[in-house]
């Protein structure tokens, strides 16, 4: 068999992929095929036409079809599920795991859905159904159905015959579930303890009983939590009567807690839209313009009360110029701690370290930070000022060098205080009054960082320097 690579000198190239299907080298398309893992040749593929896509994949196995089909991203599965032939649709869905499955049904239109349910026998189109029906980011929306279950009355000769049989349709057996006969999660049995067991021992004797599970109504990301605690390869979803409904398997979790931290991380920087299922390169300079925008126009209005502050103060910085000078370090320190202490009680949160009950700890924390943050910057500030000013002729002779020093240096002191302390109680308020504490972004802080620092820097050159 000859190298696919003697033939393709970059597989990433559209044309070349194009080149050897119009020539028909499918050996060596094929070649590339196995050579490549199943999500390397989603990212290969989707770069051409769906009716292209379909060729290719019609080169593999069904099996590794689905795989492949699976990894690509959502617009192009659409797009190749919408002008598909029903034949090659029927296949391609009966053969994805369930929640993939689901998850493509919720990113097509209703006609479209209804006409692809039709295909389907009355059990995947029932499971198709159950799954889409719940609300998004609950465990109920991410799980699949592909799982195996046992009787707490089986024996295990019997069990594993059962096991056998049923694998291959099943998403994963590391863990098997037990169940009473109502379908009720009672414990669970690992496939390597099911092996070693007596074949004459019952699946009661040699099960599991305390179960970390989740209900289906539950955030995700308490799944996926669960699953990193407990280290689990699966985790048992069931519904409010305590049945067996599903499981999150570890790579749903990752998933998850990828889409999450996206997620934090777009609302910490104030960026609207939540999580995106294309790429950054995938998505229009517009769509980025409108899930910024809003949050920056907000902010900068905001800043505008900075702007009306040294309005007031214009006599102040006409009489004494220096001020001007230090003005951009005082915001920014300001902005750096206030963004640092929000950060660190935004993680605590995040890993229920901290609720708001512990408002009083975290500023009590926080203050003792800041008061040694503040003597440190001050003291370098002061310094500063001394070496850089020195003999500076925009200091008038009835202040003097040393009040100036003095006064920078208190009020950039007074400014780490106020910036730390509300960084850090800021996303324990927000979560008392149930607002995503990842919503009180870093901008957010530091424009309040920024018109509270200019009247401190104002106020405090006012009361110590009496202009």
């Amino acid at each position: 068999m000859n190298d696919w690579r003697q033939d393709m000198k970059n597989p990433i190239l559209v044309p070349e992929l194009r080149y050897l299907l119009r020539k028909k080298k499918l050996k060596i398309l094929k070649s590339f095929m196995e050579d490549h893992h199943d999500k390397e040749i989603a990212e290969y593929l989707s770069m051409l036409r769906p009716d292209e896509i379909w060729r290719i994949l019609d080169l593999v196995g069904i099996y590794q079809r689905a795989e492949i089909f699976s990894y690509m991203d959502m617009d192009v599965q659409v797009s190749m599920i919408s002008g598909a032939h029903k034949k090659n649709v029927k296949s391609l869905l009966l053969q994805m795991s369930h929640d993939d499955r689901a998850d493509l049904f919720q990113h097509l239109d209703k006609v479209m859905a209804d006409r692809l349910l039709l295909l389907l026998p009355t059990k995947d189109r029932a499971d198709i159904i159950r799954l889409t029906s719940y609300q998004e980011e609950t465990c109920g929306a991410i799980m699949t159905t592909d799982f195996a279950t046992l009787l707490e009355d089986d024996i295990v000769e019997k069990a594993i015959k059962k096991i056998r049989r049923e694998a291959p349709g099943k998403e994963t057996i590391y863990y098997i579930y037990v169940t009473d006969k109502e379908g009720r999660l009672i414990g669970f049995i690992s496939l390597r303890k099911l092996i070693i067991s007596k074949t004459k021992n019952k699946i009661s004797d040699i099960m599991k009983r305390d179960t970390i599970f989740a209900f289906a109504d539950e955030d995700q990301e308490k799944a996926a939590n669960l699953i990193d605690e407990y280290d689990l390869i699966a985790l048992p979803i069931v519904d409010r009567d305590e049945k067996l409904v599903g499981i999150i398997t570890h790579d749903d979790a990752m998933d998850i807690i990828r889409d999450e931290q996206t997620e934090d991380m777009e609302k910490l920087m104030a960026i609207s839209g939540g999580v995106e299922e294309k790429s950054y390169m995938g998505i229009s300079a517009f769509i980025h313009f409108r899930k910024r925008a809003s949050w920056i126009v907000i902010l900068a209005l905001l800043e505008l009360l900075s702007g009306f502050i040294i309005e007031g103060f214009r006599a102040t910085l006409q009489n004494l110029i220096i001020l001007a000078y230090y003005m951009p370090l005082l915001i920014s320190t300001g902005g750096n701690t206030g963004s640092q202490s929000a950060t660190m009680v935004l993680r605590a949160i995040a890993l229920n370290e901290l609720s708001p009950k512990d408002t009083m700890g975290v500023i009590r924390k926080e203050l003792a930070v800041s008061l040694m943050l503040s003597v440190c910057v001050a003291a370098i500030v002061c310094l500063r000022v001394f070496l850089m000013s020195h003999g500076s002729n925009d200091i008038p002779p009835a202040l003097g060098l040393t009040r100036i020093a003095m006064m920078i240096s208190l009020a950039l002191a007074i400014q780490v205080i106020w910036s730390t302390v509300l960084g850090g109680i800021i996303p324990l308020v927000a979560t008392r009054i149930k607002i995503d504490p990842a919503v009180v972004s870093s901008p957010a802080i530091a424009t309040l960082v920024d018109v509270g620092g200019v009247l401190i820097y104002f106020s405090t050159a006012k009361l110590l320097l009496g202009i």
